[in-house]
């Protein structure tokens, strides 16, 4: 299992299709894209992206997580 820190993201949505490609950079090089995501599942991923931090990716299990406990109730 490779887990990796997020630093960085690239979205393209294509128009005609309706299918979102997500472009994960990470810390220390390298990337990872997903493709063909439908829009809801991409804007929670976005979502994700813009909102937390510290996030990491699992390259094995294409997971997704916050790299720390978020408080409850926090607001954003």
């Amino acid at each position: 299992m490779a887990v990796k820190p997020v630093s960085g993201y690239f979205v393209r949505h294509s128009v005609g299709d309706g299918k979102t490609f997500l472009t994960l950079h990470f810390e220390g090089g390298g990337s990872e894209v997903l493709n063909n995501l439908d829009l809801n599942h991409a804007g929670y991923l976005v979502d994700l992206l813009r909102n937390e931090k510290p996030l990491i990716y699992d390259t094995t299990n294409k997971v997704l997580a916050t790299a720390s406990q978020e408080p409850v109730g926090e607001g954003e």
